[in-house]
C-alpha cells in the first residue's frame, strides 16, 4: 500500500462546522506548505443510465402529499425522497461494494460466522457433521469427489457473489448516482482508515477526468511553475511535475484558486501572437489582456500587478518587489476611473537573487520568498507578506542586506520628529505615548552608529557623525523617507539598522550590514481630496505636520504588529440584524485548531434557533499577527483598512473604527476611501435573502433595531415581497391564458444546443426551465382556487411537456446522447469543471478552458437543475452528482486538502470566483490583466449564487447539516448583492429623486457606506466593468450607457427584485438592438408595469436574447407590484410568428418517419412514440 503525507495532523474534513443552538458555523481551511494530495491513476465511474422518456400524460414527480417531510418547511418539494452523499474525494476502491450493512443484514452475529467444518449439536445431544459433511457425498473416502465438488462449489459461490454485488452496485448507482464506499476518514464501513491505498478509483466527480496537456493547454503554458515552492507541487519539484503533465493527476497539492487576487504573479506573459489571437477569438467577453511592455520572457521582466488594498505589487526575477500607491496617479474621465501602477518604492537586497517562490497563500494574503541560492539550505533569503487591507508593506530578512529603490530618486532619509509628549488613545481606553512602543526597540548602549567602539545612547534614530556631503549614514529603528514624487514613507525596523544613502545617485537606500529582522514601510498618503481631473495632490509633509498628525501617531504606534496570513470565517444566526463590530483579542478566541501555518476559528453565537431558520450571515476576518518586538510587554492590536461595504456593515464599532479625529490621513482604493480599523479580528454582517423560487408565500420585511432608540423599524429599502402565488391569482383569466399560449409556442423556440458552449447552453436551458416554472404556476392557478403551494398536487399538460423537454436536454448535456460522455470534463491538473467547447483553445466559450466566467456559466445550469429537481426528485437521485460538481466548482465551502493518507473532497477551491475582501466576485480566470482581477456583469454573478442557493435548497435542504451548505450559498448570494449595489449601482449626489428610489443600495446596513466614486463618474448610474485598479462605464458591444445597465440587469428571475428593488428610468430615446428590447421592458416594469405590459405585447420571442422569451417578459411584468389587476389580454402577435433561420424551432409534423425508433440517437435513449417531431410539434435534440 502507498500512503502520502508528511504531517501528522488530523484530517481536515470539508465541512469543519458545528451547529449549536441556532448557529451553523463554517470556517475556511487554507492549503498551505507541507501538505500532500492523494495520488490517483484509475478509471472513471460507471456511466449514468440513459435518459428515459417521460410519459407526458402523467405527473413524473412524487406527489407532495405522499412524502414524509419536515412540515415546517415552506416548500413541500424541498429535501424529499433524495438520498445525498456530497463527498468528493480520492478514495480506495475496496472490494466491499455491495457488502455493507445496507444490503447484508444476516442473523449471524459479527465474529461468529459458521464455517464449513463447524459441527452442530442437536437438542437431543447427538452430534451431526459439519456443513461440508452434510452436503458433500463420500466425505470419508472419496477425496476426488470432494475436491471436484469443492472447486465447483467455490466457483458457483464466487460467481453468485460477484453477480449480486454487481447488481447491487448498479441498482445503487441507478437510484442514487453516488459511490458506495467506506468512509476512511472516520474508519467506518471499511478497512485501513489510517493506511488506505490512495492509488484508488476515481470517485465523487461524475465527469471524465482529463489532463490539461491532453487538449493542448498544459499548466506549463499558463503558469510559471518555477515560481511555486516545491512543497506546493504534487510531484515535489517542477521537473517531475512537467514530466507528468500528460497524466490526469493534480499538478498541485491543492485545487488551484484560479480566482485568487495574486494569480498575476505566476501567470506567464501574453505574447504578441497570443494578444492578436485574443482580439480575434475573445468574442463578447473581456478576455483581451493589457499589453505588457515586454511580451517575451526575460531575466528582469516584471509580472502584471496584483492588488492588496491600498497598494499594488509586482515582482521579477531580479529579486525586486515593487510597491505602488496607484491612487496617487488616479485619472478620472466621464466614463472611467483609472489608478496607474508605478513602482513608488521597491524592496530588494544587495545580494543577487537566484530564485523566488510563492510559499503560502489564503483568501486574504500571499507570501513571497526571494533566495540567493535556491538549493542551499543555509541560503540567505527575504520574504514579504502581502495582506489585504494593510497600510504597511512588510519584509523579513534572513542574513541579507536590505535595499530600497525609488521610482526616480529619494529626496532624503531622516529621523522622525520627537513624539514623546504626543498621546494616542489605546484600545483599553488608556493613553500611551506613541513613541513608547518604539522605545522597546531602541539601540542598545553598546551599539555605535559610527561603528566605532565609542558607546553612545541613541534614541529611535540618529545620524552618524561619519556622514558626509555625498554619503549619509543613519541608524535606528524609525525613519522618514521622502521621494522626488512628493511621497512620504514611514520606515520601521524590528532591530537597530544602519542605512547608507548615496546623496549623489539618490536612487537607492542600502543597509550598511547584513540584517536579520523585519522592515516595514507605510505611506503617509497625499491629500485626502482629489480634484475633478483625478490626480491626488502629492506633497512632502512638514516635520510639524508629522509631529502633530494623529494618523501618523497611529501608524507609528501600530507598526509593531504585522500580519503574515489571514483566514475567512463565517457563521449564521437567526433574529434581527445586530452588527457584531467587536474586536476579538487573541486571548478571547476559543476552540483553536492548529493548521500547518495558522489557525481555524470556531465561534458560538448566542442566538438559539434552528439552523435552517438562519437569516443573518456573519463574516469574520481573522489575521495571524506577529510582533517586531521580541518580548512585547503589552499586545498592540493590528491596524488594517476596511472598504466602504465593510465600514457600512460594522455599525457598532466605536472601539474599532477610527474617526477622522483619530486618523486624519486617508487611504484610497478604486472602491473609494478606506476606513482604518483596529483589531486582529473583525466581523461584519450580511442579511440572507428570503426569496427562493419566487412562489413562496409572502414574507414580512426583516426587522432590526437601531443603535440609539432600540425601536423596531422596517429595514430601509425593504418591502414585503409579493409572491408569484398571490400575483398570479390576482390576474385576469385572459392574462393567464395569454401567458400559457405564449409558453406553448416559446418551448418550441431557441431549444438548447447541446453542442454549444457552456454559456450559450446555460442561457437556453435556464430559459426552458423558467418557461416550465411559469407554465406550472399559471396552470396550477387555473386548476385550483388555492394560492398555497402546499395544496398544489398536480401539473398541467403544458408544464409536463416543458419539464420533459427540460429533463431531456439537461441530462443529454450532462451525460451525452448515449449516456456516456457529456459536454463537461473534470480538469485533474488544476481542479475544476471545463466545457469541451472551452477546451478547443484558451479563448473559446468565453475562456471557460482557463476558468474565465465559470460562475456566469454555472449559474444558469444550477438554476435550471434546481427548477427541475424541485419537481422531479428522481432527477436528483440519478443526476445529482453531476450538478453537485458544477455547484462545487463555483460555490465550494472549503479549501481543505488531503493529509496524512486520508481523503477529503479537495477537488475544488473555496468559492472559486469570490473575492472575500472585495465583497463580490471577479470573473477573470487565468488571464493576466494590468488591472488585476475584474468583472463586467454583476447580475450574472448574482445569478450564479442564486442558482447555487436554489440547488442547495432542493439537494440538501431540510436537514441541519444540509442547511450549512444552503446558508453558505445564501451568504455568497448576499455578499454579491451587497457588492453589486455598492460598487456597480451608482446614484449621483445631486440626484435626490434617484437616491430615494435607490434606497436599497446597502439596504441591510444601518448607514450608507462611504461613496465609492467621484461625482463626475457617478452620473453614469452603472459601472460596466470593475477591476482592482479601474472602473469603466463601457461594454464590448455598445458605448451607450443603456447597454452598461442592461448587462448588469440580465437574467430576469425572482432574485432580480432584490437586486433592483427600485431604480431609475432608462433612456427610452436610445435605440437598442432587438435582442435587448425584452430586458429594457422588464427593467421598465419595476417602476411602471402597466406601460411595460403594453410595450411587451409587441415583442417577438425569436428576436430576443437566447435567454429570454416573450412569455418570461409577460410573466415578470404581470407579477410586479403595481400591475393593474383590471388589465385584460389584447390581441397581440404570439411569440415566434416571425421566425428566422438562426432560431431553433420545431417544424410542423409531416414528411418522413417521426417515430423515435427511426432515429438512432432517440432509440439509444430508449424513447418511444413520436420524437421527430413529438405529437406536440417539438423537435427533440436526438433528431439530428
Amino acid at each position: 500500500m502507498k500512503t502520502y503525507g508528511t504531517t501528522s495532523e488530523t484530517t481536515l474534513r470539508r465541512n469543519e462546522q458545528s451547529v449549536g443552538g441556532g448557529t451553523a458555523v463554517t470556517t475556511e481551511s487554507e492549503p498551505l506548505l507541507g501538505e500532500r494530495w492523494a495520488n490517483d491513476e484509475d478509471e472513471n465511474p460507471p456511466a449514468t443510465p440513459a435518459v428515459a422518456r417521460i410519459d407526458e400524460t402523467k405527473p413524473f414527480y412524487t406527489d407532495a402529499s405522499t412524502i414524509d417531510r419536515d412540515d415546517s418547511d415552506d416548500d413541500p418539494h424541498i429535501g424529499i425522497n433524495v438520498f445525498t452523499n456530497d463527498t468528493l474525494s480520492y478514495s480506495r476502491d475496496d472490494s466491499t461494494l455491495g457488502l455493507n450493512d445496507r444490503y447484508w443484514r444476516g442473523g449471524t452475529p459479527r465474529g461468529s460466522r459458521l464455517t464449513i467444518d463447524d459441527t452442530i449439536e442437536e437438542d437431543d445431544g447427538r452430534r451431526k457433521g459439519g456443513i461440508l459433511e452434510s452436503i458433500v457425498p463420500g466425505r470419508q473416502g472419496d477425496s476426488k469427489t470432494q475436491v471436484y465438488f469443492l472447486v465447483c462449489f467455490g466457483l458457483a459461490v464466487g460467481i453468485a457473489l460477484c453477480s449480486v454485488a454487481a447488481l447491487l452496485y448498479v441498482e445503487y448507482w441507478h437510484h442514487y448516482g453516488v459511490d458506495v464506499l467506506p468512509d476512511p476518514v472516520n474508519g467506518t464501513g471499511g478497512s485501513g482508515s489510517e493506511n488506505m491505498n490512495l492509488d484508488g478509483s476515481w470517485h465523487g466527480v461524475s465527469f471524465d477526468k482529463v489532463a490539461r496537456k491532453s487538449f493542448g493547454d498544459p499548466v506549463s503554458n499558463i503558469l510559471d511553475v518555477d515560481l511555486f515552492h516545491p512543497s506546493l507541487l504534487y510531484r515535489e519539484n517542477s521537473k517531475k511535475a512537467l514530466q507528468q503533465e500528460n497524466v490526469a493527476e493534480p499538478f498541485f497539492k491543492f485545487p488551484f484558486p484560479t480566482g485568487a487576487f495574486w494569480t498575476n504573479l505566476v501567470l506567464l506573459p501574453v505574447t504578441n501572437k497570443q494578444s492578436s489571437q485574443q482580439e480575434q477569438q475573445s468574442g463578447n467577453r473581456r478576455l483581451i489582456s493589457s499589453t505588457n511592455p515586454k511580451n517575451s520572457r526575460s531575466e528582469n521582466q516584471y509580472s502584471y500587478p496584483i492588488v492588496a488594498y491600498p497598494y499594488s505589487f509586482q515582482w521579477s526575477s531580479a529579486g525586486k518587489l515593487q510597491v505602488s500607491y496607484s491612487a496617487a496617479r488616479r485619472t478620472i474621465k466621464p466614463d472611467s476611473i483609472q489608478d496607474a501602477f508605478a513602482p513608488d518604492i521597491s524592496f530588494g537586497s544587495v545580494e543577487d537573487i537566484s530564485a523566488r517562490h510563492v510559499i503560502n497563500f489564503d483568501s486574504l494574503s500571499v507570501s513571497l520568498r526571494f533566495y540567493t541560492h535556491e538549493s542551499s539550505s543555509s541560503s540567505g533569503y527575504w520574504e514579504s507578506y502581502i495582506v489585504q487591507g494593510s497600510p504597511y508593506v512588510t519584509a523579513k530578512y534572513y542574513g541579507l542586506t536590505p535595499e530600497l529603490t525609488a521610482l526616480s530618486d529619494f529626496k532624503d532619509i531622516v529621523c522622525p520628529p520627537t513624539m514623546n509628549q504626543l498621546k494616542v488613545k489605546i484600545d483599553d481606553s488608556t493613553t500611551q505615548s506613541a513613541a513608547s512602543n518604539s522605545k522597546k526597540r531602541r539601540l542598545s548602549s553598546s551599539t555605535s552608529a559610527t561603528g566605532t567602539d565609542t558607546a553612545k545612547m541613541l534614541g529611535i534614530c540618529d545620524v552618524s557623525d561619519d556622514s558626509t556631503q555625498h554619503s549619509k549614514i543613519i541608524s535606528g529603528v524609525q525613519f522618514v523617507v521622502t521621494t522626488k514624487e512628493g511621497l512620504t514613507w514611514l520606515l520601521f525596523s524590528s532591530d537597530p539598522i544602519t542605512f547608507v544613502f548615496d546623496q549623489n545617485a539618490r536612487h537607492v537606500i542600502t543597509s550598511k550590514d547584513v540584517f536579520g529582522g523585519v522592515i516595514r514601510v507605510a505611506l503617509v498618503p497625499p491629500a485626502s481630496s482629489s480634484n475633478e481631473e483625478g490626480l491626488l495632490e502629492s506633497e512632502t509633509f512638514s516635520t510639524n505636520y508629522l509631529a502633530s498628525s494623529p494618523g501618523v501617531k497611529r501608524l507609528i504606534y501600530h507598526a509593531d504588529t504585522y500580519p503574515v496570513r489571514a483566514s475567512v470565517n463565517w457563521d449564521f444566526t437567526s433574529g434581527t440584524k445586530d452588527s457584531l463590530a467587536s474586536a476579538l483579542s487573541s486571548s478571547s478566541i476559543s476552540a483553536h485548531r492548529d493548521l500547518i501555518f495558522g489557525s481555524d476559528q470556531q465561534k458560538t453565537a448566542s442566538t438559539s434557533s434552528k439552523a435552517k431558520d438562519s437569516n443573518i450571515g456573519t463574516i469574520t476576518f481573522q489575521f495571524d499577527a506577529q510582533h517586531m518586538t521580541k518580548t512585547p510587554t503589552s499586545t498592540v492590536s493590528l491596524l488594517t483598512l476596511a472598504l466602504p461595504h465593510h465600514a457600512a456593515a460594522i455599525s457598532q464599532a466605536e472601539d474599532m473604527l477610527l474617526q477622522s479625529t483619530d486618523f486624519d490621513i486617508a487611504y484610497y482604493s478604486i472602491k473609494g476611501k478606506m476606513t482604518p480599523i483596529v483589531g486582529n479580528s473583525w466581523s461584519y454582517e450580511e442579511e440572507l435573502t428570503s426569496i427562493a423560487f419566487g412562489d413562496e408565500p409572502s414574507v414580512k420585511p426583516v426587522q432590526m433595531q437601531t443603535n440609539t432608540l432600540k425601536a423596531t423599524t422596517a429595514t430601509p429599502g425593504k418591502h414585503p415581497t409579493i409572491s408569484e402565488l398571490t400575483a398570479v391569482a390576482a390576474l385576469d383569466q385572459s392574462i393567464r391564458d395569454l401567458i400559457l399560449e405564449n409558453v406553448g409556442t416559446d418551448i418550441k423556440l431557441n431549444l438548447p444546443d447541446n453542442n454549444g458552449g457552456a454559456y450559450s447552453f446555460g442561457k437556453q436551458i435556464a430559459r426552458l426551465a423558467q418557461l416550465a416554472h411559469i407554465a406550472e404556476r399559471v396552470e396550477a392557478e387555473n386548476g385550483s382556487t388555492s394560492t398555497n403551494s402546499k395544496n398544489v398536487t398536480g401539473t398541467g399538460a403544458l408544464a409536463r411537456r416543458s419539464y420533459a423537454l427540460l429533463q431531456m436536454y439537461l441530462t443529454m448535456w450532462l451525460t451525452g446522447d448515449d449516456g456516456s460522455s457529456g459536454s463537461l470534463v473534470y480538469d485533474a491538473s488544476l481542479g475544476g469543471i471545463l466545457s469541451k467547447e472551452g477546451m478547443k483553445d484558451p479563448y473559446s466559450d468565453f475562456g471557460n478552458g482557463r476558468y474565465n466566467d465559470h460562475h456566469f456559466h454555472a449559474g444558469y445550469v444550477l438554476y435550471a437543475a434546481a427548477i427541475l429537481g424541485r419537481r422531479n426528485p428522481q432527477f436528483i437521485s440519478q443526476y445529482g452528482s453531476y450538478i453537485d460538481a458544477i455547484f462545487y466548482d463555483v460555490a465550494h465551502n472549503s479549501n481543505s486538502v488531503v493529509k496524512n493518507g486520508k481523503r477529503d473532497d479537495a477537488y475544488f477551491p473555496l468559492a472559486r470566483h469570490k473575492s472575500w475582501f472585495d465583497g463580490h466576485s471577479f470573473a477573470s480566470g487565468l488571464f493576466p490583466f494590468a488591472d488585476g482581477k475584474s468583472q463586467e456583469s454583476s447580475s450574472e454573478a448574482t445569478n450564479c449564487y442564486y442558482g447555487a442557493y436554489l440547488w442547495a435548497k432542493v439537494r440538501w435542504g431540510g436537514t441541519t447539516d444540509g442547511m450549512k451548505l444552503v446558508n453558505f450559498a445564501r451568504l455568497l448570494l448576499a455578499t454579491e448583492l451587497t457588492g453589486a449595489k455598492t460598487y456597480w449601482h451608482m446614484v449621483p449626489k445631486d440626484d435626490a429623486t434617484s437616491r430615494r428610489l435607490a434606497s436599497s443600495i446597502n439596504s441591510v446596513h444601518q448607514r450608507q457606506p462611504p461613496a465609492a466614486y467621484n461625482t463626475v463618474f457617478e452620473k453614469n448610474y452603472m459601472v460596466g466593468n470593475l477591476g482592482m485598479t479601474d472602473a469603466t462605464c463601457t461594454t464590448w458591444f455598445g458605448t451607450e450607457n443603456i447597454y452598461v445597465h442592461l448587462i448588469n440587469f440580465m437574467p430576469v428571475t425572482a432574485i432580480t427584485s432584490e437586486l433592483f428593488d427600485k431604480g431609475r428610468e432608462l433612456n427610452d430615446d436610445v435605440s437598442v438592438d432587438n435582442s435587448w428590447k425584452g430586458y429594457v421592458i422588464c427593467h421598465k416594469a419595476i417602476l411602471d408595469p402597466d406601460t411595460a405590459w403594453t410595450e411587451a405585447l409587441n415583442l417577438i420571442s425569436n428576436q430576443l436574447d437566447p435567454g429570454l422569451s416573450k412569455s418570461q417578459v409577460l410573466y415578470w411584468i404581470s407579477t410586479r407590484d403595481g400591475f393593474s389587476p383590471s388589465t385584460t389580454a389584447e390581441t397581440s402577435p404570439i411569440s415566434g410568428n416571425d421566425s428566422d433561420e438562426s432560431t431553433t424551432t420545431a417544424p410542423e409534423s409531416g414528411g418522413g418517419d417521426s417515430s423515435c425508433e427511426s432515429h438512432a440517437s432517440c432509440s439509444a435513449l430508449n424513447l418511444s412514440g413520436n420524437c421527430c417531431p413529438t405529437d406536440e410539434g417539438v423537435m427533440l435534440g436526438c433528431c439530428k
